[in-house]
């Protein structure tokens, strides 16, 4: 993890342990900081198409390779000895 993530873990860890009261001043605090007409907006993605020309289209039957390959997991899984 980056330490910019990793602060932000930290701030988030520690706000969930303010008190109800506290919480408006860190929104003002926030606010004061950010105004809202310069927030980033976060711009959402597809993901349609991701996998293509990736060569899953070469497999006739992908739903039963799929059901084969689930079913070999979980029967390793299952005879697995601890």
């Amino acid at each position: 993890m980056n330490a910019a993530a990793i602060k932000k873990t930290e701030i988030v860890r520690e706000l969930a342990l303010l008190p109800d009261h506290e919480l408006d001043s860190v929104r003002m605090c926030i606010e004061s900081i950010f105004p809202a007409a310069k927030r980033a907006t976060k711009n959402n993605r597809s993901l349609k198409g991701i996998l293509s020309n990736k060569g899953f289209e070469k497999i006739a039957d992908l739903e039963g390779e799929l059901k084969e390959i689930r079913k070999q997991l979980s029967d390793a899984i299952l005879t697995k000895q601890f």
